[in-house]
């Protein structure tokens, strides 16, 4: 998959690193010359341009590109810019950071639907760690209900799963379980999804759980 990055600050070039390390071309671009010299081992291409004009986008191969990410953080009408002109020239799939509401909004009404908000959504995940402290990971399906990745309560490890109930007594759907098994030869945890485990499943603390449902239904898991 061809991909292109427009704003190499600090999230534009790890998700351009993250990306290039997933098997994606990866065409980075950034008007500061300094960051493209810094970059251009460690990402496929880059390109130092200043994308503010039609002309100017000619140089980018929006056409043959799959994706195109505008990850600029510092100014909101540089990227609504950036997002027109690559509208203008026939990108194809666009995601968008957005560094406020008013900049959410505007995005959303030139047809962008895929937005980015990182400080908020990572508030949003501290959050909700603060108060669940096993939990590994969150994302909010609605405004009521959420897939967490978190781990048992210290009074369940060692149980069987049938014992749990967890949809009876707390509302919550396994979805799967991230399962880990030491290697005795190579000396360290090897992790197996288990997307149907049985009731006789032993819950270890190391296994961490996939559970979709409301918010406060776990914090009543956490709690039990």
């Amino acid at each position: 998959m061809k991909c292109i990055i427009i704003g190499l600050g600090n999230f534009g070039m790890a998700l351009a690193q993250r990306l290039t390390a997933m098997g994606y071309e990866v065409i980075g671009v950034d008007k500061d010359i300094d960051k493209i010299n810094a970059y251009k081992d460690s990402i496929k291409n880059t390109i130092c341009l200043n994308l503010n004009s039609e002309q100017t986008a000619r140089n980018l191969p929006l056409k043959d590109a799959d994706l195109n990410i505008v990850t600029l953080g510092k100014d909101a009408g540089a990227s609504i810019l950036t997002v027109a002109i690559l509208k203008q020239n026939g990108a194809k799939r666009i995601i968008a950071r957005a560094i406020s509401t008013i900049h959410k909004t505007v995005l959303e009404a030139m047809g962008i639907t895929e937005i980015i908000q990182l400080e908020k959504e990572y508030a949003d995940f501290f959050a909700n760690k603060t108060e669940l402290s096993s939990l590994i990971y969150s994302y909010q399906v609605s405004p009521d209900y959420y897939l967490y990745e978190m781990k048992m309560p210290a009074l369940f490890i060692g149980r069987r799963l049938g014992d749990i109930k967890l949809e009876k007594e707390f509302s919550l759907r396994l979805i799967a379980v991230k399962h880990y098994n030491r290697d005795e030869e190579k000396g360290y945890l090897r992790m197996e999804l288990l997307e149907n485990p049985g009731e006789d499943f032993i819950v270890t603390s190391n296994d961490i759980f996939i559970l979709f449902g409301k918010r406060n239904r776990f914090r009543a898991l956490a709690r039990s």
